[in-house]
């Protein structure tokens, strides 16, 4: 289940309208080490599967990759490519939802789905992973990166009100070792905050989802919660508890 229209522009107005400066957690702990991980290169062809307003395409663009872009937000897509207009990298976006991808069968290098599957219900996480393994070539990238599921645990800070970075509420009456929704209450540098439905996905879904779609798990990798970033962004809390999880995979 992912935001669209007037809802989707207001919860993702920090990543738009803002530019490209990094204003939430997220940005500390999942976009920047997602793009470390994958390791864009030059020549490349890869896709940004989820673009949004292009943050991460335009990142990966810089390093001499050829990027193409997709989302289902009409909007988000719009506001991308009014950005490459201004300041051309070459990037090509389509609206398209990543379950059913726009693009060839083994066409990629890489792919990058970051900050997206979170919206996703496990059905819609399958079928992009699915539709990944299509459109990348013998041994390409996929890589995936979700805010990790300890943040969703009834022990964790976001659940017990120890820091104000995230609030996480069940929407779903089901135990931690099913999928299920939860409200999410995000806040940016600003103070400003964004509610949206959320998906928890337990932390061995990803890695067998993968494997059973063909890929082979070439590296995982959680981010902890630093003081550095929390102070980045103007909250406060506890540091050193998993916040994001990050998973390199290979097709084969």
């Amino acid at each position: 289940m992912r935001l669209e229209g007037d809802d989707y522009k207001e919860n993702h107005f920090f990543w738009t309208e803002k530019g490209d400066r990094l204003t939430v957690i997220g940005d500390y702990l999942g976009r920047l080490p997602s793009l470390k991980l994958l390791d864009a290169k030059k020549g490349e062809y890869v896709l940004d599967a989820g673009c949004g307003a292009g943050f991460i395409a335009r990142k990966m663009a810089l390093t001499g990759a050829k990027v193409f872009g997709c989302d289902r937000a009409e909007a988000m897509v719009q506001r991308a490519v009014e950005t490459e207009k201004r300041c051309s990298l070459g990037i090509e976006y389509k609206v398209s939802d990543i379950t059913t991808l726009p693009y060839k069968n083994n066409q990629f290098d890489a792919v990058a789905c970051v900050a997206v599957l979170i919206h996703d219900s496990p059905e819609e996480c399958k079928k992009f992973i699915a539709e990944a393994h299509r459109v990348l070539k013998s041994e390409g990238r996929l890589l995936i990166s979700v805010t990790h599921p300890f943040v969703y645990q009834p022990e964790s800070p976001n659940r017990t009100g120890k820091t104000n970075w995230a609030v996480h509420s069940p929407l779903d009456n089901k135990p931690m070792t099913e999928n299920q929704r939860f409200n999410e209450i995000y806040t940016n540098s600003e103070g400003k905050q964004f509610s949206s439905t959320v998906w928890y996905h337990p932390i061995d879904f990803f890695p067998k989802a993968l494997s059973e779609a063909g890929f082979s798990i070439v590296h995982e990798q959680t981010m902890y919660m630093t003081k550095e970033a929390l102070e980045a962004c103007g909250h406060t809390g506890p540091i050193g508890y998993p916040s994001f999880y990050q998973i390199l995979t290979k097709k084969y």
